[in-house]
């Protein structure tokens, strides 16, 4: 369970990451493409800036390319529709790229808010679910036999099932508002 949850998190970080890289490319291409480069020069020179996550960008359709691999990179299939259709109606493609940009930023501190406000929810989700352990524990070391009721008596055995069975359902109902909370932002 707690490698489970550092590999989730370790998910997230990578994931914010990658978001991250998609918004320093869209301003470097943008950049450069207000600075007189070619679209295909200036997106060279923004994928070099923006590390990593991107490197396996190098036109329009490794573009869409990347987007279908990684749900974290799918903005950059709205870059390729940006490219398409200045190339094919001549539009002026750093105007439209800068709102691109600015509009991927503005849904990732979004992102952001909704993490630091369930903040407090998924730390009480955590210690909720924690409790009835702690609760075994402290009356095992106040000298009562916790588990020799919990496992030997018919009260026992149903405490102990309905207990189970509620506080999973109770961190499971947290987590799933969570998720969805932070999920609609």
């Amino acid at each position: 369970l707690w490698e489970r949850w550092l590999a989730r998190a370790r998910t997230a970080r990578q994931g914010v990451e990658r978001r991250r890289a998609v918004i320093t490319l869209c301003r470097t291409f943008s950049t450069e493409l207000r600075a007189g480069q070619p679209p295909e020069e200036a997106l060279r020179l923004a994928v070099h800036q923006s590390g990593p996550p991107v490197a396996a960008v190098r036109d329009a359709a490794s573009l869409r390319t990347a987007a279908e691999s990684d749900p974290d990179l799918a903005a950059l299939s709205y870059l390729a529709v940006c490219w398409d259709v200045a190339a094919e109606t001549g539009a002026g493609l750093a105007t439209v790229v800068d709102g691109l940009a600015e509009n991927l930023t503005e849904q990732e501190e979004q992102r952001a808010e909704a993490l630091a406000r369930t903040a407090g929810p998924r730390t009480t989700a955590f210690v909720l679910g924690g409790l009835p352990v702690v609760g075994v524990l402290m009356s095992g070391g106040l000298g009562g036999s916790p588990l020799a009721f919990l496992f030997t008596t018919p009260l026992g055995l149903a405490c102990l099932v309905g207990g189970v069975a509620l506080d999973v359902l109770g961190v499971w109902w947290t987590v799933r508002m969570l998720r969805g909370a932070i999920a609609t932002r």
